[in-house]
């Protein structure tokens, strides 16, 4: 196969393919015997049609077929060898085949940028280690006891966290029904996030039965864009929380006592908080990354990757999206996840960072051991060709964050409940 590459605009090449007609000969036999079982002629049998038959029948239309066929495969054979950072095919020009010149064709294609890196070892990153405390425990049970409140009607007024269940009618500022706007059995916490504070404050101290005229009061004062309700309290209630000791423990699972729950609840956090540790310290690795080395990106790599990410929007929602709306919100993450992209597969390539199949065999038979029950259903899940192709992605990226991590200074900072409380991060568990 002759091959020459010419660099023509900017991010496009023009790739020249010549394969000789003998170069050709072994994808023609196959197609031949793949034609012989289907091909009739008269006065044979389907399948029956002897060889020296088709090829001088069909032979010129057959070997066409094959030449023209095997385009992409060629290209792609040209593309791994120059090793070319291929971003898709623009066109196929002077295609053409006969059986003194075999195969000729010109591709123009576009191509990813082919960065340098200045800087991605050595970084100096921080990573936040979060520690458990008993804070956090105290925080999980809290979660739990209200999960499993009782929730008890009283006839007593409504006071600071009570619940209320009202029918409400929306009036005009004298009082009068406004038709189409009755809301029944709206249920809300006096003291809840979701309820303004001026509400809440009209409502305390109200009974089942009791009816109240209701005033939401406008944003900035304004009062002629005040909305009016005529409220009906149908029920009052109050939420009763368990007692937090052995019994409730026992209620929930498989615990013997509250320490035991105490204990379970303690690894699930450490576990949790691990992984998103990580997470946040691979983040800061490629932020740094990003920021350390300046990478230009041609418009149509950000395009495409917004098209694909609408597409796969479409296909997951069922329905249509606000195309502009979504590459306008998600640009400077099309840009950062882009660069990224770029940066992991330069220092792969620089440091010769790969999968072998052995590395995939030895992880699939990691979670295949840890699977139990499923491991039939596990091991047939990886026979799946994109599956495998996503695991290998996800391998390599280990292998390089791992890479990062050994090649950079990191120092460790301590975080605790109180810390994020703090400041405004705590993420309930």
């Amino acid at each position: 196969m002759e091959v020459n590459i010419f660099d023509q605009e900017q991010y496009e090449k023009a790739i020249e393919v010549n394969v000789a007609y003998d170069e050709l000969k072994p994808k023609f036999n196959d197609y031949y015997n793949k034609y012989k079982k289907t091909i009739q002629l008269e006065g044979f049998r389907k399948g029956k049609v002897p060889l020296d038959l088709i090829k001088k029948v069909f032979g010129t239309k057959i070997e066409r077929e094959v030449a023209e066929d095997s385009v992409t495969a060629y290209l792609q054979d040209v593309i791994d060898e120059h090793k070319i950072k291929f971003h898709d095919l623009q066109k196929v020009e002077s295609l053409d085949y006969n059986k003194n010149d075999g195969l000729t064709f010109k591709a123009i294609i576009r191509v990813e940028p082919d960065i340098s890196l200045t800087k991605y070892k050595g970084l100096i990153v921080e990573k936040e280690i979060y520690k458990v405390t008993d804070d956090d425990i105290n925080f999980s049970l809290e979660n739990l006891r209200g999960q499993n409140a009782t929730m008890n009607n009283i006839e007593t007024e409504a006071k600071e966290g009570h619940y209320i269940v009202a029918d409400l009618q929306k009036t005009d500022s004298a009082g009068h029904p406004l038709i189409g706007e009755k809301y029944e059995n709206r249920y809300f916490q006096l003291g809840g996030d979701n309820v303004e504070r001026n509400i809440i404050n009209q409502l305390l101290g109200t009974k089942p039965g009791d009816k109240k005229q209701l005033t939401v009061p406008a944003p900035e004062n304004e009062e002629d864009k005040n909305e009016y309700y005529s409220v009906s309290v149908k029920e009052v209630k109050e939420k009763n929380l368990p007692e937090l000791d052995d019994e409730f423990a026992k209620d929930l699972g498989d615990y013997e006592n509250l320490d035991s729950l105490k204990d379970t609840i303690r690894e699930n956090i450490e576990k949790q908080s691990q992984a998103g540790d990580e997470q946040k310290f691979h983040n800061k690795l490629m932020d740094q990354l990003i920021k350390n080395n300046l990478i230009d990106l041609p418009d149509f790599m950000i395009e495409d990757f917004l098209n694909a990410f609408i597409k796969n929007m479409k296909a997951e929602d069922k329905k249509d999206v606000a195309e502009n709306e979504i590459k306008e919100k998600y640009r400077s993450d099309a840009i950062w996840n882009l660069k990224w992209m770029l940066i992991r597969d330069k220092i792969s390539e620089l440091e010769d960072i790969t999968v072998e199949d052995a590395d995939v065999e030895k992880y699939i038979e990691e979670l295949v051991k840890n699977a139990g029950k499923d491991a039939v259903k596990v091991r047939n899940a990886y026979k799946n060709k994109k599956q495998l192709e996503r695991l290998k992605r996800e391998l390599n990226d280990q292998k390089i964050m791992n890479f990062l991590t050994d090649n950079s200074k990191i120092t460790e900072k301590i975080v605790t409940y109180q810390d994020l409380k703090k400041t405004g991060e705590l993420i309930q568990q």
